[in-house]
């Protein structure tokens, strides 16, 4: 549809709905979803977590991404997308201020859960509404600029917690605002975003409804190297500004400062596209995880120094962010019949793996230490990325995709 004079009413349309979009990931990707690991340093002194328990709270908020990301797979085409990122919305204003005012464990950990659940509730309605109502002339463009949500929103979230610790202000007042900004964007969404239902047509079941379609040649390795993703990113969002904030040597703002750098560094993951179509998916994938295992290797190895935080923030920023990129091409790839339910049932593996991860992890840190659980994490993401550079990852591995943009990190 064109407005009279048949210029640019769609690309008001696309940029609308996108603008929308960024600052709902931001919000969902960011403080919802990372907010944990930023803040756990003040949990931790607050209400006496062990690193046990820390990692047992990190892998139940990873649960409640991951129910909430399964329901809208289930029901967005039968509801409406509206419907789930207000939801969305509604959780995670309603589990931040449960988190600013929690007196115990038991509500801390439930606001973090339900806060959490955001970026499962806002992750599909995305891709979904800008492929109802994007021209498909824009909707690269638009797709692209929604997935720089999550790199802002991270940046946003460290400033906030470090002017929080200049400003002397309390870990509760930056909960209340994050909760303030999550109510803004919901309504703000909720008056962009359709309503109405796709209709039965798009939500009919290809292949009789049997799973069984997914498994195809390179689906296992795919499927594994999410899950590894997963374990790896889950404990470095949890414990990573904890283990930082242990140190004698660096200030308090070090933890903070340690998003600030992943967040803008992650923007190098918009490029994902481009290292895959000159490099191939296969080198790019190990890269990525090169890029991972020298976190752990450096913050497991390396003296506590200012450079040591920022260099890896630098490459977790680049490691996760293109990875969750390269994973979204990958899957387009190998499921192009059925894109969305393929690239769904790659973030299961990866929601399982962002489970076990901190938890597992957490317990092992617990017993022996910290430092050495990031070797294992730095070793694993290594281990990965030498898996990725012998095994077909595609049909063809020297294939070089066109890339479809990513919206899930």
């Amino acid at each position: 549809m064109r407005g009279a004079c048949g210029c640019a009413f769609p690309s008001a349309r696309a940029w609308r709905l996108g603008l929308a979009g960024v600052f709902a990931i931001a919000v969902a990707f960011g403080p919802a979803r990372s907010g944990f690991g930023l803040f756990l340093p003040d949990f931790r002194r607050e209400f006496g977590l062990s690193t046990e328990m820390s990692g047992v709270i990190a892998g139940g908020s990873y649960g409640g991404y991951l129910v909430a990301l399964s329901l809208v797979g289930l029901f967005a085409a039968r509801f409406g997308l509206r419907l789930f990122v207000t939801v969305g919305g509604i959780s995670a204003t309603t589990g931040m201020i449960l988190v600013a005012i929690a007196p115990n464990t038991s509500l801390l950990a439930t606001g973090l859960i339900l806060t959490a659940s955001y970026a499962g509730w806002s992750w599909s309605p995305y891709n979904d509404a800008v492929e109802r109502e994007v021209p498909s002339r824009l909707r690269g463009r638009v797709l692209s600029a929604i997935s720089t949500g999550t790199t802002f929103g991270l940046a946003m979230a460290g400033l906030i917690a470090l002017a929080a610790g200049v400003w002397g202000l309390p870990w509760r007042a930056a909960w209340l605002g994050f909760a303030v900004a999550a109510l803004a964007v919901a309504a703000w969404n909720a008056r962009v975003l359709p309503g109405r239902p796709q209709g039965p047509e798009s939500s009919a079941p290809k292949h009789g409804g049997d799973p069984g379609w997914l498994l195809r040649p390179g689906s296992v390795i795919l499927f594994g190297v999410a899950l590894s993703f997963g374990v790896v990113s889950g404990f470095y969002w949890s414990f990573a500004v904890d283990f930082i904030s242990r140190s004698e040597v660096l200030s308090p703002e070090a933890g903070p400062v340690f998003y600030i750098a992943l967040g803008i560094t992650g923007f190098v993951g918009l490029l994902t596209g481009d290292a895959i179509a000159r490099f191939g998916l296969r080198s790019t994938l190990a890269a990525c995880f090169v890029s991972l295992g020298v976190v752990g290797l450096l913050l497991g190895f390396a003296p506590a120094t200012w450079a040591v935080v920022v260099i890896s923030a630098a490459f977790l920023g680049v490691g996760i962010m293109c990875t969750s990129a390269l994973l979204s091409v990958w899957s387009s790839l190998l499921f192009s019949e059925r894109p969305s339910t393929g690239f769904s049932a790659v973030l299961l593996f990866l929601g399982i793996g962002a489970i076990v991860g901190p938890v597992v992890l957490g317990a092992f840190a617990g017993h022996y230490s910290l430092d050495a659980a990031f070797l294992v994490a730095g070793a694993g993401a290594l281990l990965t990325a030498l898996v990725a550079a012998l095994a077909r990852t595609s049909e063809d591995p020297s294939v070089k995709p066109t890339p479809r943009p990513a919206q899930d990190r």
